[in-house]
């Protein structure tokens, strides 16, 4: 929902659809005006309903921005599964996230800007938002499996650090494909972009040896 837009339409009003409905319009607004400068009943009134009406489907703002947020993990956590659960290699599994990451992103820069908010306000208030850096770390968990087969296989390193390894792998991708897609003024420099963290990724791949205790040093 989230990562793969949907055309929806307003006259839409049985109580899962007005929900699913209330996601969408949220997350857009979230992700193009942030938490604080959005608020319920504008929300309300971009999906076609009356400000009062949300209250059925969210207590609040910032709730219904936890399940914008979750939900965006949620679907980010099935999409690096079906790409890296039968996988027992980093190398491979770093491949394989060079074709799925670039994929998934909207050109409205929905998922991006989405995910930066997410982070700073999970910062700013981790108690609020305790549900959003579980999610986020769901999603991780997918890599860090990956890891851990790879420490299994004899890829990695046995006294390397599988948690911090498999964060730093979603890390790199999310972080540097996001920034890169926000800041391409046209999609043929995105294109560039997605190519040059490419070779950075085959470089990191050419010497296995150097590989193994490059990471070992820096995870020691």
């Amino acid at each position: 929902m989230i990562i793969a837009t949907k055309k929806t339409s307003l006259k839409r009003r049985s109580g899962r659809a007005s929900r699913e409905q209330l996601l969408e319009v949220a997350a857009q607004l979230f992700a193009r005006m942030g938490l604080h400068r959005v608020t319920l009943a504008e929300i309300a009134g971009a999906a076609g309903m009356s400000g009062p009406a949300i209250y059925n489907h969210f207590r609040s703002k910032d709730a219904l921005f936890c399940e914008v947020v979750c939900l965006m993990y949620d679907e980010e956590t099935a999409a690096f599964s079906e790409v890296l659960d039968p996988l027992d290699s980093v190398q491979e599994g770093l491949n394989r996230l060079m074709e799925q990451v670039p994929a998934m992103y909207r050109d409205d820069g929905v998922l991006q800007l989405l995910g930066l908010t997410a982070q700073l306000e999970a910062v700013r208030d981790p108690e609020a938002f305790a549900a959003i850096s579980e999610a986020a770390r769901r999603r991780d968990e997918v890599a860090i499996r990956l890891v851990e087969r790879a420490m299994r296989k004899g890829e990695v390193p046995a006294d390397a650090d599988a948690t911090e390894l498999g964060s730093m792998m979603i890390s790199l991708f999310i972080g540097a494909l996001g920034n890169r897609a926000l800041r391409a003024s046209r999609h043929g420099q995105f294109v560039h972009s997605i190519e040059a963290l490419r070779g950075i990724v085959r470089l990191l791949g050419n010497d296995s040896a150097t590989k193994k205790e490059g990471i070992a040093r820096t995870l020691a």
